[in-house]
């Protein structure tokens, strides 16, 4: 978290910077707001002048996962559909598959992760 501080206060002062991440903190939940830490920078690297209600959105959009095999069941899964249901059932244990589909949805500029072990950080776009 005091990453995310830290980049705050190299764009906007500290009492701006301090009440917002007070408000962040209240309303998104505190494993987006993990989240949000590891796109922090590139956010300001895209837009210095990124607005306060776009960061909280943003958090809102984002998800952790152990790994993208799991992200991608979830995600089509959640579609509650016999399809997504389908989809999910081929990725179950087909490494091959998980990489096409993930590839897509990144080519795709649906999604922007973060991947450490055991850590898959997903920003819906």
């Amino acid at each position: 978290m005091d990453k995310i501080k830290k980049i705050f206060y190299k764009h906007w002062d500290k009492e701006k910077s301090d009440k917002f991440y007070e408000s962040l903190e209240s309303s998104v939940l505190s494993y987006k707001v993990e989240c949000l830490e590891k796109f922090i920078e590139d956010i300001f690297q895209e837009n210095p002048n990124v607005k306060r209600d776009e960061i909280l959105r943003y958090a809102k959009n984002m998800d952790a996962f152990t790994d993208a095999e799991e992200f991608l069941i979830d995600f089509f899964k959640s579609t509650r559909t016999p399809e997504g249901d389908a989809v999910a059932a081929r990725l179950e244990d087909n490494p091959e598959e998980v990489e096409r589909l993930l590839n897509g949805l990144l080519a795709s500029k649906r999604i922007r992760v973060k991947e450490n072990e055991n850590e898959f950080i997903v920003w819906y776009i």
